[in-house]
């Protein structure tokens, strides 16, 4: 056995890839959700009480270069009950931009300003087929082959700037034409996004505008290109923050289910949403308030005349949220959701919902 040691130690040596039996630096976090929630959706007389129990476990790989770069990777063991989701790869350089390659993300979404919100696990489960968007930045993204390139801090010498621009390209994917093409669905070709977010301090406050903007081509000759914006706001003062954002845009959805004739449930949607949220920390407390409204018209591939009535989604949220102790919190929320599709209510998917729980973290 140390014969065969040596010889394979040797043939290292010997090929001069003695680097690639080291170890990149590893770091893992993640959390457990436990608690209990509680639904009353309108399309049941019948309130349901159900145990939460959600694990979340990361892998963070990286490791420096001898000049300066940071290669970085990793992957999610699990994540709300969905196991093993890789992560693309992140180039970082000394000037602390970077270069995110494979499943880079969205540049847009990146700079969505963030509303606070939040009823932990809490929520209407129903399923529904309303295209209306639930948040501000609800462009598609785009293909796993592509890259997303951040600037450093300060960006073009301006303080607070920082910047993004991301592409995907995905031309293997077969063209949908002729009869097809309204009847057929929709994949995203080519997008392309870019986004930025401005720091700046007015006396105790700090303001954050965060802005976005995506654009893709569909594979389908006939369907309406992906277009979508979103703009945002937020200013903390002390322990308060207070933020809102819009997003507008037209896109395509695949949740329709047939509900135009001659459609395999692919509808090109045209919609936007408000959101608005405040957050308070007071010691060991934090409280949570928020609101999303969202509306859309959704029309069969390439039926520009369709006038069926708006898809709409509105929510209210609160929360509570104590530090017990180190990694330790214990969550009380409450959500209420108004879906409507086609201008008709969809009760399986709107009602009120509580939850109460704790999250463990490290």
């Amino acid at each position: 056995m140390k014969k065969e040691l040596l010889i394979a130690s040797a043939l290292v040596s010997t090929l001069g890839i003695t680097g690639a039996v080291e170890a990149a630096s590893a770091s893992m976090s993640g959390n457990m959700k436990v608690g209990v929630v509680g639904k009353s959706p309108d399309s049941s007389s019948t309130d349901t009480t159900d145990s939460v129990q959600n694990s979340n476990f990361s892998v963070s790989i990286s490791e420096t270069t001898d000049a300066g770069v940071k290669i970085s990777t990793g992957f999610d063991l699990a994540e709300e009950g969905s196991a093993n989701d890789p992560s693309g790869l992140t180039l970082t350089f000394t000037d602390g931009s970077s270069l995110a390659l494979i499943e880079a993300g969205n540049a847009s979404g990146g700079h969505a300003v963030s509303v606070p919100g939040g009823a932990m696990e809490a929520g209407i489960s129903g399923t529904s087929t309303s295209n209306a968007p639930t948040g501000i930045s609800f462009a598609s993204g785009g293909d796993a082959v592509g890259f997303k390139y951040n600037t450093a801090a300060d960006a073009a010498g301006i303080s607070g700037l920082k910047a993004s621009v991301s592409a995907s390209f995905n031309g293997d994917v077969a063209a949908i034409t002729g009869a097809g093409a309204t009847e057929g669905g929709a994949v995203i070709e080519n997008s392309y996004a870019v986004g930025v977010t401005y720091v700046a301090d007015a006396g105790d406050t700090a303001v954050t505008v965060g802005a976005g903007y995506s654009y893709a081509t569909h594979n389908n000759t006939v369907a309406e290109d992906e277009a979508v914006m979103h703009i945002g706001l937020s200013a903390v003062t002390g322990n308060l923050t207070v933020a809102a954002g819009y997003g507008d845009g037209s896109f395509i959805s695949d949740k329709q289910a047939n509900a135009h004739a001659d459609d395999d449930g692919s509808d090109e949607t045209t919609g936007s949403a408000t959101a608005i949220g405040a957050k308070y920390v007071s010691g060991d407390m934090t409280f949570n308030v928020g609101m999303v409204s969202g509306s859309a018209k959704d029309r069969s591939i390439g039926d520009a005349s369709d006038t069926s009535a708006d898809d709409t989604y509105d929510q209210v949220t609160a929360s509570v949220a104590y530090t017990v102790a180190s990694g330790v919190t214990a969550n009380v929320g409450f959500i209420d959701e108004s879906t409507k599709d086609e201008g008709a209510a969809a009760t399986s998917s709107s009602g009120t919902s509580w939850y109460i729980g704790a999250t463990v973290s490290f």
